[in-house]
Parts: structure tokens; C-alpha cells; sequence
């Protein structure tokens, strides 16, 4: 048997000849290893500043569409479309 590579756990072994015939692939192509399905779970964990990050681009991206909502807004009230609120008309300015 060869040794294992040296960064992997102590209590791991490479798999020799032998055990790729208890290695199976179903037509879905999921491994299985003797007859048992071989499942791999991965948590996603984000870390205080990947959290920190996720939320500025959240709050960027509301702030982003609210200004485009505003900008579109100018635009139609300037060719008198009203299809989004219109700002209401300042009174005349005395002078």
C-alpha cells in the first residue's frame, strides 16, 4: 500500500485496487461505496465580514433601485407622462 499524502489526516488512507471494487456509480451518476449511497454535506458558513459585505450590497442595491425609480420618475414627469408620481410644483416665486 502506498502512504498517504502528507497533508491529509492522520487516520486517512489511500484506496488501494482492492477497494475500487467496492466503488459503484448509479445511471444518476451518484458514488456509492459498498452498495451504500456516499453523501457529501457542505455547510455554507459566512464569516462576520462576508455578513457585513452581503448586507452593504443589499442595502446598495435597494438604494440603487430607489434611485432609478427617482431618475425614472424625473424623466416621465419632464415629457408630462405621469406614469410614476410627479414631484409637486413649487409656487411662483414672488420678484
Amino acid at each position: 500500500m502506498t502512504d498517504a499524502p502528507r497533508e491529509w489526516p492522520q487516520s486517512v488512507e489511500p484506496v488501494s485496487l482492492q477497494d475500487l471494487a467496492r466503488l459503484g456509480i448509479d445511471p444518476d451518476n451518484q458514488l456509492y461505496w459498498d452498495g451504500r449511497r456516499v453523501e457529501v454535506r457542505r455547510r455554507l458558513v459566512l464569516t462576520l465580514p462576508q455578513k457585513m459585505i452581503a448586507l452593504l450590497a443589499v442595502i446598495a442595491s435597494v438604494a440603487t433601485i430607489f434611485t432609478g425609480l427617482n431618475n425614472a420618475a424625473t424623466f416621465f414627469c419632464a415629457r408630462n407622462i405621469h406614469w410614476l408620481s410627479c414631484p409637486a410644483a413649487a409656487p411662483p416665486h414672488p420678484g
